[in-house]
């Protein structure tokens, strides 16, 4: 769950994600500037200390939006809403679901700009980006070429994907990240995954169409 949401927040709607794993942690981010805005429990292991962990979250503000995540056959539902969530949501689920109704509960609008039509498997995304271990960087570097599966994305096309900004020439950030992101899809993946520089023209991510989930 971490590592998918940190996907989530982090590589994609790109906000600040800190992964708490005890009370103790929660507490100490609670006390720090800037307040979150919103805070995911884990219902799906100790349910009676997540449960407490609302509470108190609760107790701390009330303007916090508490999102309490519960296995589909969790029975917990309404604990966790007495308790104090906003919501309850069935784990695993839909990775871009889940950032739209994350939004509304923000008070956004979600929007095709903010979640764009998903041809890709974002959960396929965050499985990669949490098997081969890749940074932030890399993860954003991977999902623009994993979008593009076989077909070659330019410098200035990746820029501004990642960047918001055109390519400059002379930057050689992308062919440090794309470097590295080969070396550790080739460690994690082996031959299932590839990632190629084409010299003068971009950079190329193939799976042959494999199933991601799939690859030894």
């Amino acid at each position: 769950m971490k590592n998918s949401l940190s996907y989530l927040f982090s590589v994609i709607l790109k906000f600040e994600f800190d992964g708490c794993m005890s009370a103790d942690d929660v507490a100490r981010r609670m006390n720090r500037e800037p307040a979150p805005h919103l805070a995911l429990v884990d219902m799906t292991q100790n349910v009676l200390q997540a449960l407490e962990l609302i509470r108190q979250l609760r107790a701390c503000s009330t303007k916090l939006v508490i999102i309490g995540m519960q296995q589909a056959d969790g029975k917990f539902g309404c604990d966790a809403f007495i308790a104090g969530a906003t919501d309850v949501v069935v784990w695993p689920c839909n990775l871009r679901e889940l950032a739209a109704r994350l939004m509304l509960r923000l008070s956004k609008t979600p929007s095709t700009e903010l979640l764009p039509e998903c041809t890709t498997d974002w959960d396929a995304e965050a499985y990669i980006t949490s098997r081969a271990c890749l940074t932030v960087s890399e993860a954003q570097v991977m999902r623009v070429l994993y979008a593009q599966d076989g077909k070659i994305v330019s410098r200035d096309e990746m820029s501004l994907a990642v960047d918001a900004r055109p390519w400059r020439y002379g930057d050689r950030k992308f062919d440090v990240h794309v470097a590295k992101l080969r070396k550790k899809l080739s460690k994690s993946f082996g031959d299932g995954i590839s990632v190629s520089t084409v010299r003068s023209s971009g950079y190329r991510l193939c799976t042959g169409g494999a199933n991601i989930f799939e690859l030894s």
